[in-house]
């Protein structure tokens, strides 16, 4: 199993369905977007986003993360698709890991074994999530996903 010890954890300040700033929490640094390893496309990553000690959502994506939370943050609803439920909070705190030899089953699995492993470890999923892709076809998703979850408690 590949060392999952490499992430970015970054502090969010949210205005009007925006991000209005980025905070690099491993330096204090203030940003202007994502750094670039996170905005690469085809790249599979699982991010957590946290408010303080509060779990409220896991997902995974393959596309940049400017695109991806552009459309969870602007979504209204038309097509169904209402975006993220944690979109109204001020700063939330967001984890990224960049799992390149990975593929989209395999970091499915993981985003589904560490939802299960946050509700069985807080007694509650977590708050904003809403859905999760189950698969059990990748033996060390569940051992990725603690390990992660070690690094977010």
């Amino acid at each position: 199993m590949e060392e999952y010890s490499d992430f970015d954890k970054l502090t969010l300040i949210l205005s009007e369905n925006k991000i209005s700033s980025f905070v690099d929490d491993s330096n204090g640094s203030n940003m202007k977007s994502f750094h670039k390893r996170l905005t690469k496309k085809n790249i599979p990553k699982i991010y957590v986003i946290k408010e303080g000690n509060l779990f409220l959502y896991i997902g995974v994506t393959t596309q940049s993360l400017t695109s991806r939370f552009r459309y969870g943050l602007n979504a209204n609803g038309e097509n169904g698709y209402h975006g993220y439920k944690w979109k109204t909070k001020e700063t939330v705190q967001l984890y990224v890991w960049c799992l390149e030899t990975l593929n989209k089953e395999q970091i499915e699995n993981i985003e589904s074994e560490l939802v299960f492993i946050i509700r069985t470890k807080t007694g509650k999923w977590p708050l904003k999530q809403k859905e999760i892709h189950f698969n059990n076809e990748f033996d060390e998703g569940k051992a990725i996903a603690e390990k992660i979850f070690s690094q977010i408690q």
